[in-house]
């Protein structure tokens, strides 16, 4: 996940080829990490060109000692917090107004067509979305402690107990016992991390 200093001043520098580069190389996982995270394609390409707008604009106010790649999931991860927010607020003005949404209705779309990912899907929703936050990081996105730390500004330590606690969290939600729920989160790994 580090990057060549040399590559940094150049982006400081609003070198294009240097944010082509950067671009080529960063946008598909960070699509793919906030696809996940709010579950809509299209809003996660919206939060993607969000986020690498911010990086043009912001990188010259950046510190020397820039972790450029968990600066800029954590960029991402604060757009996809706040879409979630306000989707949240949304939905709970419906529900007071009984205009509540019928999930039967709802039909899946293709990155949704095995149970098991339906399910990760939903009990990951259900979550706190700062706890599903370091679970699409850790088990998705393979960051270590201590990148997910950089991103979600805390301790690497915090990471670690935000992590055991979700996926406890995660297995409570998920109402299965705890052997065949770490098959279902195996399950959820394997698919993240070969991007299905």
């Amino acid at each position: 996940m580090a990057m060549d200093d040399s590559v940094v001043k150049r982006l400081r520098a609003k070198d294009a080829q240097a944010f082509r580069s950067l671009i080529e190389r960063l946008q598909q996982p960070v699509t793919g990490y906030l696809h996940r995270l709010v579950g809509d394609r299209e809003v996660a390409l919206d939060l993607t060109q969000d986020t690498f707008l911010q990086v043009y604009k912001e990188i010259g106010n950046t510190r020397e000692d820039l972790a450029l790649d968990a600066w800029i999931y954590r960029i991402a991860t604060n757009f996809g917090l706040r879409y979630l927010n306000r989707k949240r607020l949304k939905q709970f003005i419906r529900l007071e107004n009984r205009e509540a949404f019928d999930e039967s209705l709802a039909v899946a779309g293709p990155e949704d067509q095995s149970e098991t990912r339906i399910l990760v899907h939903q009990t990951l929703a259900k979550m706190n979305p700062k706890d599903a936050v370091v679970l699409h990081l850790y088990f998705g996105n393979n960051f270590t402690y201590d990148e997910i730390a950089q991103i979600v500004g805390t301790s690497s330590e915090a990471v670690r107990k935000r992590v055991t606690r979700g996926v406890e969290k995660f297995r409570s939600l998920y109402g299965t016992k705890p052997a065949a729920q770490a098959d279902k989160v195996g399950a959820f790994v394997t698919a993240r991390r070969d991007g299905r």
